[in-house]
Parts: structure tokens; C-alpha cells; sequence
């Protein structure tokens, strides 16, 4: 586990261009329950799904888990399509990809050439995202756009973007985006959407195989999952208020 730790480290600090010599000490938990990260806790399972190997598993979700880990202390949470997205291509995207050969560019690319992607601005609310992230297209849209995003603007500006941007609350509960995308990544939130389609369109390649084997699911009947905050990502229940600091009632 310590030479899979190393080595996800050195690769997602060079990606997003962090000094890994001054990550602060985390613990590392293995154990049977789902993968987190909380504090300076990182938690993942050590039981392989879909045929994974158990390196390849380990590192898949100590990789995602470690993105949260060093997009938040460096740069602030920012936007759950962010908060997700990054860890998705750092991790989910980077180990499949590695496996299987398809990039969630490539299967993104796919679902266009269906016209089957999912709008992005409803994913900038964590109770869409979490809620629908059952739908596979979630994940693979939020990494592709986070991919995107990185190798065409670079980590500088993308750090510049979350360090700047400020998380509604439930007193000022308007999410800010469009000022600080436009001053950071060139364009407004629509803007960058259209310019990640365009970049699929020009630069992925469209893959047959890829076309024929998504032709053939029926997506958006996947059950909701959790209601999560919108304000602090947490998960909610009807029995339990929203642990967030000014979340009230829930």
C-alpha cells in the first residue's frame, strides 16, 4: 500500500502542480466500508468490484480520495462538478483508462455522437449530483469536463479559480460562478460547457465500439441516490439535520 500511496502521490502533485514535499501526514484506513476522506483521514475499501485487481482497486480509490484531499487543502472545495470532477480524472479516469483503454473522453465523445449527455448546469448542485450519480454518465462527464478544464487551461489557473470562488450558504444561498470563471478560465459557465464539447468533437476520436456498447443501455431510470447538502455536500436523511455550520432545520 505505502509504494501505491507514493506513487499516487508524486503523479496527482505533478498533475496539479502541488509541492507533494509540503503535503501534511495522513492516515490511511483499509477496511470493508466505503472510501472517504474526513479531515486528514483518507478511507478506502479493500474489497475489488467489477474483476479489479486489488492493487489496481487500492489505487483507483486512493487516488480519487487523495485529490479531495489535496484539492481542499490547497485551493478550497469549490463547486461539487469540481469536487468531484477532479478526483474522478485523477483517479476513476486515470486507473480505467490505464485498464480498459477508453478515456472518460472517449466514452464522453460516445455519448455525444448519441446525443446522451446530460446537461451540466444541473450538476453544479450537489443534491443533483449525488442524487443522480447512479446514472454513469455523472461521473464520466464531471471527470471528462475536469480533464478538459486541466490540460487545456492548466492547474494555475484552475487553483486560481477554486482559491477564488466562495460556497453559497444557506443565509446568501446564490451561487457566484460566472464572475470568477470568466476572470480565471476565459469564459462564463455556459461558455466552458459548449468549449468542452467542442473539444471532444475536435480532438477525441469517436470510437465505434465504444458508440455500439453505450447504443445499447437505457440511461436516467437508475434509482436516486442520498439527498446531499447543497451547501456542504453532506448526506441527509429525514431523521437527521444537515451537519453543515448554519444549516438550521433540515
Amino acid at each position: 500500500m505505502s509504494t501505491i500511496a507514493d506513487d499516487a502521490l508524486r503523479v496527482i502533485s505533478n498533475r496539479l502542480e502541488i509541492d507533494a514535499g509540503r503535503f501534511r501526514t495522513a492516515h490511511v484506513i483499509v477496511d470493508e466500508g466505503p472510501s472517504s476522506v474526513v479531515d486528514r483521514a483518507i478511507r478506502i475499501s479493500s474489497l475489488p468490484r467489477d474483476g479489479y485487481q486489488r492493487a489496481d482497486w487500492l489505487e483507483l480509490l486512493f487516488s480519487h480520495e487523495l485529490t479531495h484531499l489535496l484539492v481542499r487543502d490547497t485551493w478550497g472545495t469549490g463547486p461539487v462538478l469540481w469536487w468531484e470532477g477532479l478526483p474522478v480524472h485523477l483517479g476513476d479516469d486515470r486507473v480505467r483508462t490505464r485498464l480498459f483503454g477508453h478515456s472518460y473522453h472517449a466514452y464522453c465523445r460516445a455519448l455525444d455522437q448519441l446525443d446522451a449527455l446530460l446537461p451540466l448546469e444541473p450538476l453544479l448542485q450537489a443534491s443533483t449530483f449525488y442524487r443522480r450519480r447512479a446514472d454513469i454518465r455523472v461521473d464520466l462527464q464531471a471527470g471528462s469536463f475536469c480533464g478538459f478544464l486541466l490540460e487545456t487551461l492548466g492547474p494555475r489557473r484552475l487553483g486560481a479559480f477554486l482559491t477564488d470562488y466562495r460556497r453559497p450558504t444557506r443565509a446568501d444561498p446564490r451561487m457566484l460562478l460566472d464572475p470568477i470563471t470568466k476572470q480565471h478560465l476565459g469564459d462564463d459557465f455556459a461558455g466552458l460547457a459548449e468549449g468542452w464539447i467542442g473539444f471532444l468533437r475536435a480532438r477525441v476520436p469517436c470510437e465505434p465500439e465504444l458508440v455500439d456498447r453505450l447504443r445499447t443501455r437505457t440511461f436516467g431510470l437508475e434509482p436516486d441516490r442520498r439527498e446531499h447538502c447543497d451547501f456542504c455536500f453532506a448526506p441527509r436523511s429525514s431523521d437527521r439535520a444537515c451537519p453543515c455550520p448554519d444549516a438550521g432545520e433540515p
